[in-house]
Protein backbone atom coordinates (compact mmCIF):
# COMPACT_ATOMS: atom_id res chain seq x y z
CA UNK A 1 0.00 0.00 0.00
CA UNK A 2 2.81 2.10 0.81
CA UNK A 3 4.64 1.56 -2.12
CA UNK A 4 1.49 2.30 -4.52
CA UNK A 5 1.45 5.47 -3.16
CA UNK A 6 5.34 6.53 -3.79
CA UNK A 7 4.99 5.17 -7.13
CA UNK A 8 4.71 8.03 -8.94
CA UNK A 9 7.24 10.25 -7.84
CA UNK A 10 9.96 7.28 -7.81
CA UNK A 11 8.85 6.00 -11.33
CA UNK A 12 9.76 9.45 -12.78
CA UNK A 13 12.98 9.36 -10.98
CA UNK A 14 14.17 6.11 -12.62
CA UNK A 15 12.46 7.26 -15.60
CA UNK A 16 15.05 10.14 -16.73
CA UNK A 17 17.71 8.17 -14.52
CA UNK A 18 18.30 4.79 -16.50
CA UNK A 19 16.56 3.30 -19.55
CA UNK A 20 17.27 -0.30 -20.83
CA UNK A 21 19.22 -1.23 -23.73
CA UNK A 22 19.43 -3.50 -26.56
CA UNK A 23 19.85 -6.60 -26.24
CA UNK A 24 19.77 -9.66 -28.30
CA UNK A 25 17.88 -13.04 -27.36
CA UNK A 26 18.75 -15.12 -24.98
CA UNK A 27 22.21 -13.65 -24.47
CA UNK A 28 23.72 -14.82 -21.43
CA UNK A 29 24.01 -12.87 -17.94
CA UNK A 30 27.19 -10.33 -18.12
CA UNK A 31 29.25 -7.64 -16.16
CA UNK A 32 26.76 -4.86 -16.68
CA UNK A 33 23.93 -7.21 -15.18
CA UNK A 34 22.46 -7.85 -12.13
CA UNK A 35 20.60 -11.23 -10.99
CA UNK A 36 18.56 -11.48 -8.30
CA UNK A 37 18.47 -15.31 -7.42
CA UNK A 38 15.09 -15.91 -5.17
CA UNK A 39 15.57 -18.92 -2.85
CA UNK A 40 13.22 -21.92 -4.46
CA UNK A 41 11.47 -25.01 -3.12
CA UNK A 42 13.01 -28.49 -4.69
CA UNK A 43 10.40 -31.31 -4.98
CA UNK A 44 10.45 -34.94 -6.20
CA UNK A 45 9.36 -34.97 -10.05
CA UNK A 46 6.54 -36.68 -10.41
CA UNK A 47 7.45 -39.19 -13.43
CA UNK A 48 10.60 -40.18 -11.71
CA UNK A 49 11.14 -39.50 -8.26
CA UNK A 50 15.11 -39.91 -8.34
CA UNK A 51 15.39 -36.87 -9.63
CA UNK A 52 14.37 -33.43 -8.17
CA UNK A 53 12.57 -30.32 -9.66
CA UNK A 54 13.26 -26.81 -8.07
CA UNK A 55 11.07 -23.81 -8.68
CA UNK A 56 14.02 -21.65 -9.63
CA UNK A 57 13.06 -17.33 -10.00
CA UNK A 58 15.37 -15.16 -10.93
CA UNK A 59 14.93 -11.20 -11.85
CA UNK A 60 18.02 -10.21 -14.34
CA UNK A 61 18.13 -6.25 -14.61
CA UNK A 62 20.46 -3.70 -15.46
CA UNK A 63 23.41 -2.96 -13.06
CA UNK A 64 22.67 -0.16 -11.34
CA UNK A 65 25.85 2.41 -10.25
CA UNK A 66 23.78 5.46 -9.05
CA UNK A 67 20.82 5.62 -6.89
CA UNK A 68 20.75 9.59 -5.80
CA UNK A 69 17.54 10.37 -7.67
CA UNK A 70 15.50 7.66 -6.54
CA UNK A 71 16.79 8.48 -2.55
CA UNK A 72 16.04 11.67 -3.01
CA UNK A 73 12.59 11.77 -4.95
CA UNK A 74 11.40 8.51 -1.78
CA UNK A 75 12.45 11.27 0.93
CA UNK A 76 10.75 13.90 -0.59
CA UNK A 77 7.55 11.32 -0.82
CA UNK A 78 7.99 10.43 2.56
CA UNK A 79 8.32 14.07 3.93
CA UNK A 80 4.82 14.76 2.28
CA UNK A 81 3.17 12.22 4.44
CA UNK A 82 5.00 13.47 7.29
CA UNK A 83 8.02 10.81 7.94
CA UNK A 84 11.19 12.35 8.57
CA UNK A 85 14.17 10.22 6.88
CA UNK A 86 17.06 11.68 9.57
CA UNK A 87 20.20 9.62 9.28
CA UNK A 88 18.34 6.21 7.79
CA UNK A 89 19.35 7.49 4.14
CA UNK A 90 21.09 3.89 4.04
CA UNK A 91 18.88 2.35 5.08
CA UNK A 92 16.07 3.64 2.38
CA UNK A 93 18.39 3.53 -0.71
CA UNK A 94 19.11 -0.37 -0.02
CA UNK A 95 15.41 -0.94 0.61
CA UNK A 96 13.80 0.81 -2.50
CA UNK A 97 17.28 -0.19 -4.11
CA UNK A 98 15.46 -3.26 -6.76
CA UNK A 99 13.02 -0.34 -7.26
CA UNK A 100 15.57 1.53 -9.49
CA UNK A 101 15.87 -1.55 -11.38
CA UNK A 102 15.41 -1.80 -14.79
CA UNK A 103 14.99 -5.24 -15.84
CA UNK A 104 16.50 -7.07 -18.90
CA UNK A 105 14.29 -9.31 -21.35
CA UNK A 106 16.19 -12.28 -22.96
CA UNK A 107 18.47 -13.19 -20.40
CA UNK A 108 19.53 -16.83 -19.94
CA UNK A 109 20.06 -17.43 -16.19
CA UNK A 110 21.77 -20.49 -15.63
CA UNK A 111 22.21 -22.18 -11.97
CA UNK A 112 24.17 -24.65 -10.10
CA UNK A 113 22.44 -26.48 -7.50
CA UNK A 114 25.19 -28.11 -4.81
CA UNK A 115 24.90 -31.28 -4.87
CA UNK A 116 22.49 -32.27 -7.29
CA UNK A 117 24.19 -33.48 -10.99
CA UNK A 118 22.23 -31.13 -13.39
CA UNK A 119 22.83 -27.12 -14.15
CA UNK A 120 19.53 -26.10 -14.50
CA UNK A 121 18.93 -23.20 -17.09
CA UNK A 122 15.72 -20.68 -16.89
CA UNK A 123 14.05 -19.95 -19.98
CA UNK A 124 15.24 -16.02 -21.13
CA UNK A 125 13.68 -13.68 -18.96
CA UNK A 126 10.29 -11.98 -19.93
CA UNK A 127 9.45 -8.96 -21.28
CA UNK A 128 6.89 -6.48 -20.35
CA UNK A 129 4.79 -6.91 -18.11
CA UNK A 130 7.28 -9.27 -16.46
CA UNK A 131 10.26 -7.43 -17.73
CA UNK A 132 13.62 -8.97 -16.51
CA UNK A 133 11.75 -11.76 -14.27
CA UNK A 134 12.14 -15.70 -14.64
CA UNK A 135 10.06 -18.43 -13.40
CA UNK A 136 10.30 -22.39 -13.85
CA UNK A 137 10.32 -25.70 -12.47
CA UNK A 138 13.78 -27.05 -13.76
CA UNK A 139 15.43 -30.70 -12.93
CA UNK A 140 18.27 -30.51 -11.46
CA UNK A 141 18.92 -34.64 -11.78
CA UNK A 142 19.88 -36.25 -8.95
CA UNK A 143 20.77 -34.40 -5.58
CA UNK A 144 22.71 -35.24 -2.70
CA UNK A 145 20.70 -35.40 0.78
CA UNK A 146 20.34 -32.42 3.07
CA UNK A 147 17.03 -30.08 3.28
CA UNK A 148 18.89 -26.61 2.46
CA UNK A 149 20.95 -27.02 -0.80
CA UNK A 150 22.61 -23.87 -2.22
CA UNK A 151 22.29 -22.17 -5.89
CA UNK A 152 24.41 -20.08 -7.47
CA UNK A 153 24.30 -18.46 -10.61
CA UNK A 154 26.72 -20.02 -13.53
CA UNK A 155 28.83 -16.40 -14.81
CA UNK A 156 31.83 -16.08 -17.40
CA UNK A 157 35.10 -16.81 -16.21
CA UNK A 158 35.75 -12.99 -16.25
CA UNK A 159 32.93 -11.97 -13.34
CA UNK A 160 33.84 -12.36 -10.08
CA UNK A 161 30.58 -11.71 -8.27
CA UNK A 162 28.36 -14.36 -6.75
CA UNK A 163 24.82 -14.53 -7.22
CA UNK A 164 23.27 -17.03 -4.57
CA UNK A 165 20.23 -18.39 -2.70
CA UNK A 166 19.12 -21.44 -0.50
CA UNK A 167 16.82 -24.25 -2.37
CA UNK A 168 15.28 -26.19 0.19
CA UNK A 169 13.97 -30.03 -0.72
CA UNK A 170 11.27 -31.33 1.02
CA UNK A 171 9.33 -34.99 -0.32
CA UNK A 172 5.97 -34.88 -1.16
CA UNK A 173 4.81 -35.70 1.98
CA UNK A 174 4.35 -35.15 5.89
CA UNK A 175 3.79 -31.77 6.87
CA UNK A 176 4.59 -27.89 5.49
CA UNK A 177 3.58 -24.22 6.44
CA UNK A 178 2.25 -21.71 4.57
CA UNK A 179 3.23 -18.71 6.33
CA UNK A 180 2.07 -14.80 5.28
CA UNK A 181 4.36 -12.03 6.58
CA UNK A 182 3.09 -8.86 7.35
CA UNK A 183 1.79 -8.74 10.46
CA UNK A 184 1.77 -12.35 10.91
CA UNK A 185 5.67 -13.02 11.79
CA UNK A 186 6.91 -9.52 11.16
CA UNK A 187 5.38 -6.26 12.89
CA UNK A 188 4.66 -4.27 9.75
CA UNK A 189 0.90 -1.99 11.14
CA UNK A 190 -0.38 -2.66 7.49
CA UNK A 191 -3.24 -0.73 9.00
CA UNK A 192 -1.47 2.80 9.50
CA UNK A 193 0.17 4.41 6.61
CA UNK A 194 2.76 6.23 8.69
CA UNK A 195 3.79 3.75 10.87
CA UNK A 196 3.71 0.91 7.69
CA UNK A 197 6.02 3.43 5.90
CA UNK A 198 8.40 3.92 8.66
CA UNK A 199 8.76 -0.54 9.44
CA UNK A 200 8.84 -1.09 5.70
CA UNK A 201 11.48 1.60 4.34
CA UNK A 202 13.20 2.82 7.52
CA UNK A 203 13.29 0.65 10.87
CA UNK A 204 14.79 -2.52 11.88
CA UNK A 205 12.62 -5.48 11.21
CA UNK A 206 10.61 -6.95 13.99
CA UNK A 207 9.44 -10.36 14.75
CA UNK A 208 5.48 -10.67 16.31
CA UNK A 209 6.27 -11.26 19.92
CA UNK A 210 6.49 -15.14 20.40
CA UNK A 211 6.20 -16.59 16.62
CA UNK A 212 10.03 -17.30 16.21
CA UNK A 213 9.54 -19.83 19.04
CA UNK A 214 6.44 -20.81 18.01
CA UNK A 215 7.85 -21.79 14.34
CA UNK A 216 10.55 -23.06 15.91
CA UNK A 217 8.55 -25.59 17.85
CA UNK A 218 6.47 -26.78 14.68
CA UNK A 219 9.77 -27.44 12.69
CA UNK A 220 9.79 -29.71 15.09
CA UNK A 221 6.37 -31.10 15.85
CA UNK A 222 5.97 -31.03 12.18
CA UNK A 223 8.82 -32.85 11.72
CA UNK A 224 10.50 -30.71 9.90
CA UNK A 225 8.15 -29.34 7.94
CA UNK A 226 8.46 -26.92 4.50
CA UNK A 227 8.07 -23.69 5.17
CA UNK A 228 6.69 -21.20 2.46
CA UNK A 229 6.30 -17.69 3.17
CA UNK A 230 3.44 -16.23 0.80
CA UNK A 231 2.93 -12.18 0.89
CA UNK A 232 1.48 -9.53 -0.98
CA UNK A 233 4.51 -7.30 -1.11
CA UNK A 234 6.17 -6.65 -4.20
CA UNK A 235 9.22 -8.70 -4.97
CA UNK A 236 11.21 -5.59 -4.89
CA UNK A 237 11.62 -5.78 -1.49
CA UNK A 238 12.53 -9.68 -1.47
CA UNK A 239 16.13 -8.77 0.05
CA UNK A 240 14.66 -7.01 3.02
CA UNK A 241 12.23 -9.51 4.04
CA UNK A 242 14.61 -12.22 3.07
CA UNK A 243 16.96 -11.30 5.50
CA UNK A 244 14.57 -10.92 8.42
CA UNK A 245 13.51 -14.59 7.58
CA UNK A 246 16.76 -15.58 7.68
CA UNK A 247 18.00 -13.67 11.11
CA UNK A 248 14.11 -13.66 13.03
CA UNK A 249 13.22 -17.36 12.12
CA UNK A 250 16.70 -19.11 11.29
CA UNK A 251 14.82 -22.50 12.61
CA UNK A 252 12.11 -22.06 10.36
CA UNK A 253 13.40 -20.66 6.34
CA UNK A 254 11.88 -21.60 3.21
CA UNK A 255 11.12 -19.85 -0.28
CA UNK A 256 9.56 -16.84 0.25
CA UNK A 257 6.80 -15.88 -2.51
CA UNK A 258 5.96 -11.66 -3.59
CA UNK A 259 4.03 -10.33 -6.21
CA UNK A 260 5.58 -9.98 -9.61
CA UNK A 261 5.24 -5.75 -9.78
CA UNK A 262 7.52 -3.70 -12.18
CA UNK A 263 7.73 0.22 -12.21
CA UNK A 264 6.65 -0.41 -15.44
CA UNK A 265 3.42 -1.77 -15.22
CA UNK A 266 1.91 1.44 -12.94
CA UNK A 267 -1.41 0.34 -12.97
CA UNK A 268 -0.53 -2.99 -11.73
CA UNK A 269 1.89 -1.90 -8.94
CA UNK A 270 -1.43 0.81 -7.79
CA UNK A 271 -3.17 -1.87 -7.53
CA UNK A 272 -1.01 -3.66 -4.99
CA UNK A 273 -2.80 -1.77 -2.50
CA UNK A 274 -6.71 -3.78 -3.44
CA UNK A 275 -6.99 -6.26 -1.03
CA UNK A 276 -8.97 -8.73 -3.85
CA UNK A 277 -5.76 -8.65 -5.66
CA UNK A 278 -3.58 -9.34 -2.65
CA UNK A 279 -6.38 -12.47 -2.56
CA UNK A 280 -6.08 -13.65 -5.73
CA UNK A 281 -2.56 -13.70 -5.78
CA UNK A 282 -1.96 -16.04 -2.67
CA UNK A 283 -4.68 -18.21 -3.53
CA UNK A 284 -2.39 -18.96 -7.14
CA UNK A 285 0.09 -18.92 -5.06
CA UNK A 286 -1.55 -21.37 -2.75
CA UNK A 287 -2.04 -23.29 -6.63
CA UNK A 288 1.64 -23.62 -7.53
CA UNK A 289 2.30 -25.09 -3.83
CA UNK A 290 -0.30 -27.72 -4.35
CA UNK A 291 1.41 -28.58 -7.52
CA UNK A 292 4.55 -29.16 -6.03
CA UNK A 293 3.44 -30.91 -3.10
CA UNK A 294 -0.05 -32.55 -3.97
CA UNK A 295 0.32 -34.77 -0.67
CA UNK A 296 1.50 -32.72 1.96
CA UNK A 297 -0.85 -31.25 4.67
CA UNK A 298 -0.26 -27.59 5.36
CA UNK A 299 -0.82 -25.23 8.29
CA UNK A 300 -1.70 -22.24 6.79
CA UNK A 301 -0.41 -19.45 9.41
CA UNK A 302 -2.03 -15.25 8.53
CA UNK A 303 -3.66 -12.14 9.95
CA UNK A 304 -6.74 -10.31 10.16
CA UNK A 305 -5.25 -7.11 8.20
CA UNK A 306 -6.81 -8.33 4.85
CA UNK A 307 -7.65 -11.22 3.42
CA UNK A 308 -5.92 -14.24 4.67
CA UNK A 309 -8.90 -15.56 6.15
CA UNK A 310 -10.73 -15.52 3.02
CA UNK A 311 -7.79 -16.63 1.02
CA UNK A 312 -7.04 -19.74 3.31
CA UNK A 313 -10.92 -20.39 3.16
CA UNK A 314 -11.19 -20.64 -0.37
CA UNK A 315 -8.33 -22.70 -0.80
CA UNK A 316 -9.56 -24.96 1.90
CA UNK A 317 -12.90 -25.26 -0.53
CA UNK A 318 -10.59 -25.92 -3.74
CA UNK A 319 -8.12 -28.35 -2.53
CA UNK A 320 -10.09 -30.29 1.07
CA UNK A 321 -9.18 -30.82 4.26
CA UNK A 322 -6.46 -33.15 3.58
CA UNK A 323 -4.57 -30.45 1.62
CA UNK A 324 -5.12 -27.81 3.65
CA UNK A 325 -5.01 -29.14 7.07
CA UNK A 326 -5.84 -26.17 9.64
CA UNK A 327 -6.21 -22.63 9.32
CA UNK A 328 -4.89 -20.05 12.09
CA UNK A 329 -5.73 -16.21 11.90
CA UNK A 330 -3.99 -13.71 13.76
CA UNK A 331 -5.92 -11.19 15.35
CA UNK A 332 -4.51 -7.43 14.68
CA UNK A 333 -5.99 -4.81 16.79
CA UNK A 334 -7.89 -1.90 14.36
CA UNK A 335 -8.44 -4.87 11.57
CA UNK A 336 -12.04 -6.42 11.17
CA UNK A 337 -12.02 -8.67 13.86
CA UNK A 338 -16.16 -9.34 14.02
CA UNK A 339 -17.34 -12.81 14.38
CA UNK A 340 -19.58 -12.10 11.41
CA UNK A 341 -16.43 -11.27 9.30
CA UNK A 342 -14.55 -14.70 10.38
CA UNK A 343 -18.46 -16.68 9.46
CA UNK A 344 -18.61 -15.33 6.54
CA UNK A 345 -15.10 -16.02 5.49
CA UNK A 346 -14.72 -19.34 6.64
CA UNK A 347 -18.27 -20.47 5.65
CA UNK A 348 -18.30 -23.97 4.51
CA UNK A 349 -14.96 -24.87 6.65
CA UNK A 350 -15.49 -27.15 9.52
CA UNK A 351 -14.68 -25.45 12.43
CA UNK A 352 -12.09 -27.54 13.79
CA UNK A 353 -10.03 -26.34 10.47
CA UNK A 354 -9.57 -23.49 11.77
CA UNK A 355 -8.57 -20.86 14.85
CA UNK A 356 -8.74 -17.72 15.40
CA UNK A 357 -5.95 -16.42 18.13
CA UNK A 358 -4.60 -13.33 19.95
CA UNK A 359 -1.16 -12.67 21.00
CA UNK A 360 -1.96 -13.95 24.41
CA UNK A 361 -2.66 -17.47 22.96
CA UNK A 362 0.50 -17.63 20.78
CA UNK A 363 2.77 -19.37 23.95
CA UNK A 364 0.26 -22.21 24.31
CA UNK A 365 0.05 -22.54 20.69
CA UNK A 366 2.78 -24.77 20.63
CA UNK A 367 0.86 -27.77 22.56
CA UNK A 368 -2.10 -28.20 19.84
CA UNK A 369 -0.70 -31.50 18.06
CA UNK A 370 -1.02 -30.52 14.46
CA UNK A 371 0.87 -33.55 13.41
CA UNK A 372 -2.18 -35.51 14.94
CA UNK A 373 -5.27 -33.98 13.22
CA UNK A 374 -5.36 -31.36 15.81
CA UNK A 375 -6.22 -27.47 15.04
Amino acid sequence: MLVASLLPILFTAISVQAQPVERGIFDSVGVLDDVLLFDAPAFPDPANPANTLVGLQAFTSLRQIDLGVLTAAAQAALKAIGLDVGDKISTLEERLRLFGAVGLPGKNVKVDVGGCNKQAQLPGTSGLPDLGMALQNVSVGACGSGKELIAKVALSRLDSRKFTASVFSSPNSGFGVISDIDDTVKISNVLDKLALAKSTLLDDPVPVAGMPELYASLSKSLNDPQFIYVSGSPFQLYPFLNNFIDSAYSASKGPIYLQNLTLIDIEGLLDFANSDGVQEYKVSMIDRIHGMYPNKKFLAVGDSTQKDPETYAEAFKKFGGEFMACSWIRRVEGADNSDARFAAAFEGVPANKFRIFTDEDIPSLKNIDVAGGEC
